[in-house]
């Protein structure tokens, strides 16, 4: 789940291309969804990382262009999280490889790896 609109390439993404099944009210379904993806993260104590550290910034990791998509219809998302506890959020540095591209030589994903460097204290 996309934590918000500025982690898809195209409004809610459609909810997956016009609501997975093409039918119904995506835009109320993905509103919900993405409550209940917050809510569990809020009340785990977790918080998103990169999000956290890059407010406004656009990057993707989920980049949906090849094979099952409908012609015209490709979108890109920040969907895999580097989830933290909140009281470490200050303390990380996560980063998206997004100079290895989801579709380069050899790779099979769709995905873009993501990682996480952690400020361990000295003694």
């Amino acid at each position: 789940m996309a934590p918000s609109e500025l982690d898809c390439s195209t409004p809610w993404v459609k909810f997956f291309l016009d609501g997975e099944d093409g039918k119904g009210d995506w835009e109320k379904r993905a509103v919900q969804l993405r409550g209940a993806h917050c809510k569990l993260l809020k009340d785990g104590g977790l918080v998103d990382a990169w999000r956290y550290h890059n407010p406004r910034r656009k990057e993707f990791t989920s980049f949906q262009d090849q094979g099952w998509h409908k012609p015209g219809k490709e979108w890109h998302a920040r969907v895999d999280l580097v989830l933290v506890p909140e009281r470490q959020v200050a303390d990380v540095r996560p980063i998206i490889y997004s100079k290895i591209t989801a579709h380069a030589a050899g790779r099979q994903s769709d995905h873009v790896p993501v990682g996480l460097q952690l400020a361990l204290p000295l003694g």
